[in-house]
């Protein structure tokens, strides 16, 4: 063995001991597993406007996701400070009392919320090629999904309709929480479900800020995928946390984990 030899091996060795082996890994899903763009945002909108439209006929559609838009931004601001949730029951009915300047009763509310899961449902479609990847991958290593999102329906749908959820061992989104990444506590919550430790586990997310920051402020290592998100990232590249990788598609991941691992 040449000193080159040696000193790669024992460079291996340091960063397993370091880091350890890759026992599972954590997928974020907007943007990472499924793309939620523009045209896909508006067409979910367009399933809660066809319920509101009666109620609100002077309302055209671009007003209608104006106002929505709005609505969560405030959202948003208000609560992003200390890492909460959306109510997203709450954003509904004001956007309800906005659109017909009269209170909504609750079924209204929730059937609001149902038209935007059902529409998110049909909608956000993975790329072909996700379901055999996580196949493979789970074959090897304990999959989960952790995603921030104010409406945890929507993502169980996806996943079970597209055949995904077959393959995870843990789904936790942030409406059930009560908290948002880049929360530490989240990253950690989907650790304990699947068993492994943070040193043991690789996140995969489309989000500097959320994804990148925040699995490292758990502990945890991150490749960084820009496959779907068509937005600039402001956080991109801030020196708080560095992936170990950053891809264009899904489909370089087994090749990152062939890197990191040999």
């Amino acid at each position: 063995m040449t000193a080159t030899q040696n000193y790669a091996r024992h460079r291996r060795r340091f960063f397993l001991a370091q880091n350890g082996a890759i026992k599972a890994i954590l997928f974020d899903f907007v943007n990472t597993l499924a793309p939620l763009r523009e045209r896909e945002f508006l067409r979910i909108l367009q399933g809660v406007y066809d319920y509101v439209h009666p109620a609100a006929p002077h309302v055209p559609l671009e007003v209608f996701v104006q106002h929505y838009v709005r609505i969560r931004d405030e959202q948003y601001a208000r609560n992003l400070p200390d890492l909460r949730e959306n109510d997203f029951f709450e954003r509904m009915a004001t956007l309800w009392r906005q659109m017909t300047h009269a209170p909504p009763n609750p079924k209204q509310v929730r059937e609001m919320m149902a038209r935007y899961a059902l529409a998110f449902e049909e909608v956000v479609t993975p790329a072909a090629y996700v379901q055999p990847l996580l196949r493979q991958l789970s074959e090897r290593y304990r999959l989960g999904v952790l995603s921030n999102y104010p409406y945890a329906p929507c993502i169980y749908r996806v996943l079970h309709r597209h055949g995904l959820s077959a393959y995870l061992s843990s789904i936790v989104v942030s409406a059930e929480v009560g908290i948002v990444k880049p929360h530490p506590a989240l990253f950690r919550l989907s650790l304990y479900q699947l068993g492994v430790s943070t040193n043991e586990s690789l996140y995969v997310g489309d989000d500097w800020c959320t994804d990148v920051i925040g699995a490292a402020r758990a502990g945890m290592r991150s490749v960084y995928t820009r496959e779907w998100r068509t937005e600039p990232d402001p956080c991109e590249n801030h020196v708080e946390a560095t992936p170990v990788a950053q891809i264009r598609s899904l489909q370089q991941l087994p090749d990152i984990l062939r890197q990191l691992q040999a």
